[in-house]
C-alpha cells in the first residue's frame, strides 16, 4: 500500500485528530484526509463550521479542496453574515474569493425579508447576494417574484429583472415589468421595460373595478402620501374613465387622479383635455374633474347623432358628477360654449355663447339649463346652415381623439410564474 493511499491519509488524520476537529477557522466531528487524482482534498463530518470574519458557513459534510480553497457543502447548508441568514440543501463556498454559492431550495432571510429561488450566489467581500430561478421575495407589505434578483446587504436596495411580478395585497395591486429597482429606505421602487399597473376592486358581490396603468416608468412611493406615478406615453383605464398623457399621479390612499403634461381624459361619452386635470373620485367612482389651463370639453351631442359634438372650452373648467352622471359643469375665462339643439330627435341648429363664466346644468346627460355671466355674447345658427358643415363650427381648439385606451383582457405573464 502506498503512502499516498487515501485510506492510509484518512487513518493519520483520524489519529491525529481525535473527537472533534479544531483547526482555525474550520471544525467539524470528524476529519478524513483524501486523495482525488492530483489533488489533496479534506472530508469533513459532522457539526461543520466554517468562519471567516463575520461569514460563518455550517453543514453536515464538506469537501475541502486545498489547493484552491473550495468548500463543496452538503446537508442543511446555513451561511450567516450578520442580520443575512442564507439556506440551501448544498452549495460551496470559495474562501479566496469570499463566495458562497448554493443551489436547488434556496432561500434566504434578513430583517423580516424572506427570499425563495432555485440558485443563489452571496459575495461577502461586497455584501451582495444574486439569485435566479423562480425567486420570490416576501415581505409585510408586498410580494415580489422576478427570473433574477440582486440585493445589496447593506442598503437593503434590490434589482430583479426579467418577468417581474410585485404584489401588494394591501392596495389590490400587481405591477408588471422587466426590470424593477427598490430602495426601501426612501420606501421607493421603479419597474421600467413595458410595466403596468392593475388594481381590482371588489366594490360589490359579484363585481369587480380594475384600473390599469401604462407608462414608461411606474415609480411607486409607499411613504404618508402612498402614491404611484407614471411617466412618458402615459395610458390609464378604469371602468367608464380612460386617459393618455405624459404624466399620471395616483394617490391609491386618497383615491385620486393627477394628470399632467397635455393630458386627455375621457369619462363615459365625455372627452376633456388641457394643460393640467384632476380627477376626484369617491368609492371609486368619478365626483368631479378640475381641469387648468386651455379646457376644453367634448361630448357626442345626441346616441342618434353620433357626429355631432357639443364643446365647451376656458381657462379653467369644473365638472360635477352624480349617481345618474353628469350634473353640472363650470367654466371660467373666456368661456365658450357650443351646444346642438333638437326638436324631440330632429337636429335644430347650433347655439354658440361667451363669457366670462358659464355654469351649464345637465338632466339624464343632456344640458338642461345654461347660465352666463359678465361680457355675455350668443350666436344662434339654424339647421339648414349647419347640417354638412358641423366642422365649419367647431371651436378652434376642438379635437375629437379616437385613440381612447382600453382595458387589456390578459396580464403580460402569470403573477406566479
Amino acid at each position: 500500500m502506498s503512502d499516498r493511499s487515501p485510506w492510509r491519509c484518512a487513518a493519520i488524520a483520524l489519529l491525529a485528530f481525535p473527537g472533534a476537529l479544531r483547526a482555525q477557522e474550520v471544525s467539524a466531528d470528524t476529519l478524513h484526509v483524501l486523495r482525488i487524482g492530483d489533488e489533496d482534498v479534506r472530508e469533513l463530518i459532522g457539526h461543520v463550521l466554517l468562519t471567516q470574519d463575520a461569514t460563518r458557513v455550517r453543514c453536515e459534510r464538506a469537501l475541502e479542496h486545498l489547493r484552491t480553497g473550495v468548500f463543496q457543502l452538503f446537508g442543511n447548508v446555513v451561511v450567516t453574515d450578520d442580520t443575512l441568514t442564507l439556506r440551501a440543501p448544498r452549495g460551496t463556498y470559495d474562501r479566496p474569493r469570499r463566495l458562497a454559492e448554493v443551489f436547488d431550495r434556496v432561500e434566504l432571510e434578513q430583517e423580516g425579508t424572506t427570499l425563495h429561488a432555485g440558485y443563489g450566489e452571496y459575495f461577502a467581500e461586497e455584501r451582495r447576494a444574486f439569485f435566479h430561478t423562480r425567486v420570490v421575495v416576501v415581505d409585510s407589505s408586498s410580494v415580489v417574484r422576478a427570473d433574477t434578483l440582486e440585493y445589496w446587504r447593506l442598503t437593503r436596495r434590490s434589482r430583479a429583472r426579467g418577468r417581474v411580478v410585485v404584489e401588494s395585497p394591501a392596495d389590490r395591486l400587481t405591477i408588471y415589468g422587466g426590470l424593477l429597482d427598490h430602495d426601501p429606505e426612501r420606501l421607493y421602487s421603479r419597474m421600467t421595460l413595458d410595466p403596468l399597473m392593475v388594481q381590482v376592486d371588489s366594490s360589490a358581490p359579484g363585481s369587480f373595478d380594475t384600473l390599469q396603468v401604462r407608462g414608461r416608468v411606474l415609480e411607486a412611493y409607499r411613504d404618508s402620501t402612498h402614491r404611484l406615478i407614471a411617466r412618458d406615453s402615459v395610458r390609464l383605464v378604469r371602468a367608464d374613465l380612460a386617459a393618455r398623457g405624459r404624466y399620471a399621479c395616483y394617490f391609491t390612499a386618497a383615491d385620486s387622479i393627477v394628470l399632467r403634461q397635455s393630458p386627455v381624459l375621457w369619462y363615459r361619452e365625455t372627452q376633456v383635455s388641457g394643460d393640467s386635470i384632476d380627477v376626484r373620485l369617491e368609492r371609486r367612482k368619478v365626483r368631479a374633474l378640475v381641469v387648468d389651463g386651455n379646457a376644453l370639453a367634448v361630448s357626442r351631442s345626441d346616441s342618434l347623432h353620433p357626429g355631432l359634438f357639443d364643446q365647451l372650452t376656458g381657462d379653467r373648467l369644473r365638472m360635477l358628477f352624480g349617481a345618474g352622471g353628469l350634473d353640472r359643469t363650470d367654466v371660467e375665462g373666456r368661456a365658450v360654449s357650443l351646444y346642438h339643439l333638437y326638436d324631440d330627435t330632429l337636429a335644430n341648429g347650433l347655439n354658440k355663447t361667451s363669457g366670462d363664466r358659464i355654469v351649464i346644468r345637465f338632466s339624464r346627460g343632456r344640458a338642461e339649463r345654461i347660465a352666463v355671466y359678465g361680457g355675455v355674447e350668443g350666436q344662434y345658427f339654424p339647421e339648414n346652415m349647419v347640417r354638412a358643415h358641423e366642422a365649419e363650427y367647431a371651436l378652434p381648439n376642438f379635437v375629437w381623439r379616437t385613440d381612447r385606451p382600453r382595458l387589456e383582457r390578459t396580464a403580460p405573464f402569470p403573477a406566479d410564474h
